[in-house]
């Protein structure tokens, strides 16, 4: 065991997460997309932490990969110029002075964050929009038929950009994603990290949220589901277990895992070091959701 890795499981048992010496050598140069949203990254407290924790995963030999919006940012400046936030279906319509305050925003952010991880000794390389080559294409999303401005849908990810920086490298990746005609667009941070995660054959796609996972009684924290199957969760949505706004997210992450993915963990940002205790503990802190009979966290 080398110095840097005593250092890390020091640090993690400060925190009770212990035994982590198998998940360590199991995840060497697997690939994880972690996606969280801004309002995560943003908060100085829950936001540190993420960080923290995406740079130990890197000196664990781990590959994350994050990706982030920054809607907290953009409201308040939607809000100072006047421009009331309206939504279709969840998705903010984006009108031309709010595509400029979002691109705006959400590269203010990714370059903060990645300078908060390089202040952490991490290599991180930041995407957003047209910054850094246009990682990730994408065109009109038009829902019902609905003109919603310039929100995108992910038509194709530039893996050239990803498979050329070194193995260190941590990509940080701003949702947004340019046209044909170079025009950036808002797109969702989940339809960005999905099929990146296929892309890469990801080992896992994490989703950090607000939420604690999928609970039996969502009034109750203590009923907490760690693990199930797409099955499972489709029996659980089937028995009003599973419902409300929980539903179309199970929803998604069953279509994600039919269409290839290993492994979906919801977890909350809100928890210290969750990323860490979901990844590197038997019993984890969130809701694992795999394809097939698998049920063992980690």
């Amino acid at each position: 065991m080398n110095t840097s890795t005593e250092v890390i499981l020091s640090v993690l048992s400060i925190f009770g997460i212990r035994g982590v010496e198998r998940y360590i050598e199991e995840f060497q140069g697997k690939v994880f997309v972690v996606k969280a949203g801004g309002a995560l990254l943003e908060d100085r407290a829950t936001g540190a932490l993420i960080l923290d924790d995406l740079a130990i995963l890197t000196r664990c030999g781990v590959r994350p990969i994050l990706v982030h919006g920054g809607g907290v940012q953009a409201d308040r400046e939607m809000k100072d110029a006047g421009i009331e936030v309206c939504r279709y279906k969840g998705l903010r319509i984006t009108c031309d002075k709010t595509i400029r305050i979002i691109e705006r925003c959400f590269c203010e952010l990714n370059e903060s964050i990645i300078q908060r991880l390089q202040f952490r000794g991490v290599n991180a390389v930041g995407f957003s929009g047209r910054k850094g080559g246009g990682l990730v294409r994408a065109e009109r999303y038009t829902p019902d038929g609905q003109d919603i401005g310039h929100v995108g849908d992910v038509t194709g990810i530039n893996m050239r950009l990803i498979e050329e920086l070194p193995p260190d490298a941590l990509p940080v990746i701003a949702s947004l994603g340019v046209d044909a005609d170079d025009n950036v667009l808002n797109i969702n941070a989940d339809y960005i990290a999905s099929p990146l995660a296929l892309h890469l054959d990801a080992e896992k796609l994490i989703l950090l949220t607000d939420v604690l996972g999928v609970l039996r009684d969502r009034y109750d924290p203590d009923t907490l589901i760690p693990s199930m199957t797409t099955n499972q969760a489709r029996a659980l949505i089937r028995d009003g277990i599973i419902d409300a706004g929980m539903v179309p997210k199970v929803e998604s992450i069953i279509r994600m895992l039919e269409r290839g993915l290993k492994k979906v963990h919801m977890i909350s940002g809100r928890v210290p070091h969750a990323l860490a205790r979901e990844i590197f503990t038997d019993e984890g802190c969130g809701t694992q959701i795999v394809k097939g009979d698998g049920s063992s966290h980690g």
